[in-house]
């Protein structure tokens, strides 16, 4: 008989366990993010604002915290900044053929906890790749490719 009235005294300390952790659970459903979808060949020439061909330069990077992840915890963002000579502009005015451009990725690096959402730019390309980027929009003087497929890597051997 001991054993049950064991049992009831731990009733009401796992009822509080249960509430918590669907209320935490509810709390990080309602914060997270969906992964975002590839847009069609079709949509990326449709939405794209330019879209430009070029041979990579240079690319570097640095991690920062995320302004994409804002849910609580650490979360960090590795940003790529990939500076490219256009060879081609498909789409677009202000851009021609020989000038310098700069595009700006991202990729998660670090998600404590761990988030489902969004995962940055599918394709970073090296030094020396021919790419051509879709671009989403314009953040200062560098172009944001739309996510995640926004970059195509054209030629994927570095020219050396």
């Amino acid at each position: 008989m001991a054993q049950s009235g064991d049992m009831l005294d731990m009733r009401p300390t796992l009822n509080h366990i249960t509430v918590a952790t669907i209320a935490g659970l509810m709390a990080m459903g309602a914060s997270s993010s969906a992964a975002v979808a590839p847009l069609s060949p079709e949509n990326l020439r449709k939405e794209a604002a330019h879209i430009i061909t070029g041979r990579v330069l240079e690319v570097k990077s640095r991690t920062r915290k995320s302004k994409v992840e804002t849910a609580f915890g650490i979360h960090r963002d590795r940003i790529f900044t990939i500076r490219l000579r256009v060879t081609g502009v498909a789409k677009g005015k202000g851009v021609r053929k020989g000038d310098e451009i700069v595009v700006t990725a991202w990729r998660p690096v670090l998600r404590i906890p761990p988030h489902p959402g969004a995962q940055g730019h599918s394709s970073v390309p090296k030094n020396g790749e021919v790419v051509t980027v879709h671009v989403a929009s314009r953040e200062g003087a560098s172009f944001v490719p739309f996510m995640p497929n926004g970059i195509r890597i054209e030629d994927p051997e570095p020219a050396g």
